[in-house]
């Protein structure tokens, strides 16, 4: 029969082969006397432990498994690059938060402060318009209080039966006694409904003072007009009244 035709032998376990070594060491009967010196033999060959197979040079192989290595150090590396991470990401969140919440109240205060002072400024100038808008209330309402006074004198002298010459009378004589201001002989030129009156008030005056009186009709009733060699002299009531109301409103006229 061949090597080939003959079964394979069975693979004997590790317990099946610690067996075989123990009943092949070199047993003795047990005497009294092997009490005293006990005599230990070590075998030849180690024993196995279970699952343990044997090699060829003897030595048992202890079945590692790389992949695992692989993945517990991968496993490893991962957490403790998450966990690093986390600690970043916290340390970076807070450094933010509170360089934010800095600049966020600087920004607040400086923008606080510009609209601070752009409101002051603000009423400062209400205020100034309001105090010029005063001081030209004061001289509009004294010029207008003014102008309503000249009005009303306006109308009342012009009335006629209330007109009674007697300011025109006066101021032909205050006229007259300010002779030296004209040169050569004087004329004095009133309105035709006034000239009755001053001829028989005023009459002898004027020729002894070498005036001479005449009348005209371009003067308003109540006034007059002195002509000389040197200039004119207007005193009508038109003219006095537009001198009045230059001197109560300059800026109106």
């Amino acid at each position: 029969m061949s090597d080939s035709e003959h079964p394979a032998p069975e693979k004997k376990t590790a317990e099946e082969r610690n067996a075989e070594r123990i009943n092949a060491l070199p047993w003795q009967p047990w005497r009294p006397g092997d009490l005293t010196v006990p005599v230990f033999t070590t075998p030849d060959e180690p024993l196995l432990a279970e699952g343990e197979e044997e090699q060829d040079d003897g030595q048992p192989k202890l079945q590692v498994d790389q992949n695992e290595l692989l993945n517990l150090q991968r496993r490893a590396e991962q957490q403790g690059f998450q966990q690093g991470q986390e600690a970043g990401q916290k340390q970076g969140y807070a450094a933010g938060f509170q360089q934010g919440l800095e600049a966020g109240q600087q920004q607040g205060l400086q923008e606080g402060h510009h609209q601070q002072a752009v409101l002051t400024e603000h009423w400062q100038n209400m205020v100034t318009d309001f105090q010029q808008t005063l001081d030209a209330l004061d001289s509009v309402i004294a010029s207008r209080l003014m102008q309503m006074a000249l009005t009303a004198a306006k109308q009342i002298i012009g009335q006629a039966p209330i007109c009674d010459g007697s300011a025109l009378l006066n101021q032909i004589q205050q006229l007259i006694q300010q002779e030296p201001m004209f040169k050569g002989k004087p004329q004095l030129r009133v309105n035709p409904a006034d000239f009755e009156r001053v001829e028989q008030q005023l009459g002898a005056s004027l020729s002894m003072n070498g005036w001479r009186l005449l009348a005209d009709s371009q003067i308003h009733s109540g006034g007059c007009k002195v002509s000389a060699e040197d200039g004119d002299m207007d005193a009508s009531l038109a003219t006095r009244w537009h001198e009045l109301c230059r001197l109560a409103a300059p800026g109106d006229l």
